[in-house]
């Protein structure tokens, strides 16, 4: 009953205690101590175990006699020291041998200075053993005299050893005298004497001293008799070689120190030679001195030998003991003995225990807590949250578990958190299917049907069409200039205009069709259900007219105008593609009508578009493979029948050898973006041509460019023209730029490009003068050089006296002004004789000379003088009727 009572207590008393846990580090150190115990107690039972002894003496009745004083042999201590003082020494010869013979291979700054340490650490190392006084095998002097001369030995085998290489140095740097001479006189045999037999006998005298330089080296790395020998050998044939009569075309004293230099190798060889004897002898003196040093010991054990025979036979001398003596020191013995084996025993067994019981704890308490985290690891993973790990085990798996506690209440949580994302995900993903479904058939931006939706629409429409045999029409609409709108108001205001358009749309088409918007300013219309082609015609006039009243956008009125083109089915197409595609091409024709059009499709545009489209495919191949190629026509002054200057124009060879001018191809490379490209193959080609006539038949040749505003306005232009015009070497002012009018609507970044070409020193020409943009303003504000008169301004001079008093004007106009000029257009024998004698003036055209070759353009500039003679000589004859309109405007 009170075991009862008391085993209740002990277990409430445990509850309301905190518990205190022990970690696997503590049993282990528990462990480790037991055992350290265990190993000290036996170590102290074996050592200390006449102790046992001393106490069963008490007991005995006999009491030994006083021993007799014995001679003991030598403490322990003194052993040690004087082991510790030899063995130093022993190191300390080691240490200065090896540093002796470190320094007589390398003689670096790091090998003398350890000399000089493991010197002074010998001398201390004797010191010491000499200041102890320990028994040693030698005497003290013998000892010093010994250490002092193996350290002379040590000092004069370095000395020795630098001796020799510095004797094998010196014989290096006579041969290498003699070597540098013999080069000089070799240098001076080929450039003064040039004679082969003085020049063969320097070379063998060379190449012996050159083999000797060779074996030279070998001195420094071996130390052999063959090395000697070999020397010796290459010495003679170097002597032999000085001595050939070839070589006496040499000077007195070029001869004289090649003698001296060779007595004095024979004089340092030997030297070398005669200090590695030494050496080799010193060596070994010096190797067998470190050996006897090295054999110095303690003189113990003979001391020790001769104290135990004298003990021995002092014990042989004392007195026997009693009777009953040795059994008793017997019996204590053995008493002893099993005293200290079951005292053994006895820790070893406790310690055992208590090894074997922390171990069974420390099993329990990590294998029960770990099996119970796998289980409740296992049902986590099955998705039960809610399971948690009962805490129990070693300090470090209670931890852990109080951590995988609360790791399962996070995931709980993230659990419900994450249930809750994943309803609020399914609905905006819900929601967003529902916008990419508008998406996917209307365009974002204007809430028309997109191109899918399109396609899908106009296919039924098609359908019903067929179907019912009806008409139907496809319009492409396109907004004119609507990128000036992008550039000059934004894209924000794009976006709103192109909004405003959808709505101005719906409300046009919203009684007999639907639109569509393709994307960028183009938009599309179908008209299902018309009646006749000339239903749709009018529906897309309505279409052109409805965006001619202003558009409402940010409270701005804007006036804008649209471009329509058409296509019918089934005239034009049975399919969306075909009518869509009809269309554009109807669109692209309406535009360059003049925008604002309707254009109704048909074969002669598809043919123009194909026609537009290879045009621009050819163009391409033939930048690749450089089908193009310039012709020249000249500019010349009809008073001094000089050609300073012909115009660069580029032509296009054909598959067949025609050549296409540039009204066949330009305006496509301009619409492609390829005029960039022919641009600078022109200037470039138009340089290279001028660099071949400048320095070449035509020195004077100028060659004027045309460049567009395009090329104008690019900021690499001037930097592309300089560098040509460095690469090929030729001035600047070898290059005129001609310009159209067209460019003067570029702005001032224009002006900017010309003041930089000017400041190059190219010349500048505004061509076609007198029927485009320009004015009077801009000869007094552009940095120009010519002008060139337009055709249609020298046409009629010949026969319409208006058109000769305008020409004549311009003429003296910028006569005025220090411009050159040319009228171009010069077609006529009776136009060139009205304009012939204007000192200013030149002239161009097809009556006088074409655009020709490169190769054909010399020669007819040659024939030209003739042919303005020719052409004077008639004008003379010129009937008065026909030269009365040179009276009608003087010329001056």
């Amino acid at each position: 009953m009170r075991a009862r009572t008391w085993l209740i207590h002990a277990a409430t008393l445990r509850t309301r205690l905190p518990r205190v846990r022990i970690g696997i580090g503590v049993m282990l150190s528990v462990s480790l101590a037991a055992v350290a115990v265990l190993a000290v107690a036996a170590n102290l039972i074996v050592e200390r175990g006449l102790s046992l002894v001393e106490t069963l003496e008490q007991r005995s009745a006999f009491t030994p006699a006083p021993p007799r004083p014995l001679t003991f042999l030598p403490s322990q201590e003194s052993d040690m020291q004087a082991r510790l003082l030899t063995r130093a020494l022993t190191a300390a010869v080691d240490r200065y041998e090896h540093a002796v013979r470190a320094r007589a291979e390398n003689p670096i700054a790091a090998n003398a200075n350890e000399l000089s340490k493991s010197s002074a650490a010998l001398q201390h190392a004797l010191h010491e053993l000499l200041v102890s006084k320990s028994p040693i095998t030698i005497s003290q002097r013998e000892l010093t005299n010994a250490t002092t001369k193996f350290s002379a030995l040590g000092e004069e085998l370095v000395a020795l050893t630098d001796a020799h290489n510095a004797a094998i140095a010196d014989y290096r740097t006579c041969v290498e005298n003699m070597q540098s001479r013999t080069h000089s006189a070799i240098d001076s045999a080929w450039k003064i004497f040039g004679r082969v037999l003085a020049r063969s006998s320097l070379i063998n005298l060379n190449s012996a001293i050159e083999k000797l330089l060779q074996q030279t080296v070998r001195l420094f790395d071996e130390d052999t008799d063959d090395v000697n020998t070999t020397v010796q050998d290459a010495e003679k044939r170097v002597a032999s070689a000085l001595e050939d009569r070839d070589l006496r075309s040499q000077s007195d004293a070029w001869h004289k120190a090649m003698r001296t230099d060779m007595n004095e190798l024979v004089k340092l060889r030997s030297t070398a030679q005669s200090l590695e004897e030494k050496q080799r002898a010193l060596t070994h003196e010096f190797t067998a001195a470190a050996a006897r040093l090295k054999t110095t010991e303690p003189a113990l054990v003979r001391n020790t030998t001769a104290s135990q025979t004298v003990n021995a036979a002092r014990i042989a001398t004392l007195p026997p003991l009693a009777n009953a003596q040795a059994p008793t020191m017997t019996r204590r013995t053995d008493v002893a003995e099993r005293i200290s084996s079951a005292l053994v025993a006895w820790i070893s067994a406790g310690v055992l225990f208590l090894l074997a019981v922390i171990s069974a704890a420390t099993i329990w308490s990590i294998v029960v807590p770990v099996r119970r985290m796998l289980h409740a690891t296992a049902q986590i993973a099955k998705g039960e949250l809610g399971t948690r790990l009962a805490p129990g085990g070693i300090k470090e798996l209670h931890s852990l578990a109080v951590s995988f506690n609360q790791m399962a209440e996070q995931l709980q949580l993230a659990h419900e958190a994450n249930l809750g994302h994943m309803q609020q995900l399914e609905a905006r993903v819900e929601e967003r299917t529902r916008q990419l479904r508008e998406l996917a058939l209307n365009d974002p931006l204007t809430s028309l049907p997109n191109r899918r939706q399109l396609f899908m629409m106009l296919e039924s429409a098609i359908a019903d069409a067929r179907e019912r045999e009806h008409h139907l029409g496809v319009f492409f609409l396109d907004i004119d200039n609507f990128k000036n709108i992008n550039d000059s108001m934004g894209h924000a205001f794009g976006d709103r205009l192109l909004q405003a358009m959808a709505r101005r749309l719906e409300e046009t088409i919203g009684r007999f069709a639907f639109a569509a918007r393709l994307g960028g300013d183009e938009f599309t219309i179908v008209y299902p259900n018309a009646g006749d082609v000339h239903s749709i015609e009018a529906a897309g006039w309505e279409l052109v007219h409805a965006f001619q009243r202003p558009l409402a956008v940010d409270k701005r009125e804007l006036a804008m105008s649209v471009s329509v083109g058409a296509s019918v089915y089934p005239t034009h197409g049975d399919h969306p593609d075909a009518l869509l595609q009809a269309a554009d091409t109807a669109l692209f024709h309406a535009k360059s009508a003049g925008r604002r059009q309707l254009a109704l499709f048909s074969p002669d545009l598809f043919e123009m578009a194909a026609k537009k489209f290879a045009t621009e495919q050819g163009l391409r191949r033939a930048l690749e493979r450089d089908e193009f190629e310039l012709v020249f026509q000249p500019e010349f002054n009809p008073r001094t029948f000089e050609v300073s200057l012909v115009e660069a124009l580029i032509r296009w060879r054909q598959a067949d050898g025609r050549l296409a001018t540039p009204g066949e191809f330009l305006s496509v490379a301009e619409e492609c973006g390829l005029i960039t490209e022919l641009n600078d193959w022109v200037l470039r080609s138009a340089i290279e041509t001028a660099a071949r006539w400048h320095h070449g038949p035509w020195p004077k040749a100028r060659v004027a460019v045309n460049v567009s505003s395009r090329q104008l306005i690019d900021s690499n232009l001037i930097d592309r023209i300089a560098a040509l015009l460095r690469q090929h070497r030729v001035p600047a002012n070898t290059i005129e730029i001609e310009l159209t009018e067209s460019v003067l609507q570029t702005g001032p970044a224009t002006l900017d490009a010309l003041k930089q070409l000017r400041a190059l020193g190219v010349a500048i020409a505004l061509d076609d003068f007198g029927t485009g943009y320009s004015s009077l303003a801009s000869l007094q504000q552009l940095p120009l050089t010519r002008i060139k008169l337009d055709r249609s301004l020298t046409e009629s001079i010949d026969t319409s006296p208006r058109s000769l008093a305008v020409a004549r004007t311009i003429i003296n106009l910028c006569g005025n002004l220090g411009l050159e000029i040319t009228a171009e257009g010069i077609e006529r024998r009776e136009q060139l004789a009205l304009l012939r004698s204007d000192r200013h003036l030149y002239v161009q055209g097809y009556y006088l000379a074409r655009p020709l070759p490169k190769n054909e353009l010399l020669r007819a500039i040659e024939e030209l003088p003739q042919k303005l003679m020719n052409t004077e000589r008639e004008a003379c004859t010129m009937p008065a009727s026909r030269a009365g309109l040179a009276e009608v405007v003087p010329l001056r």
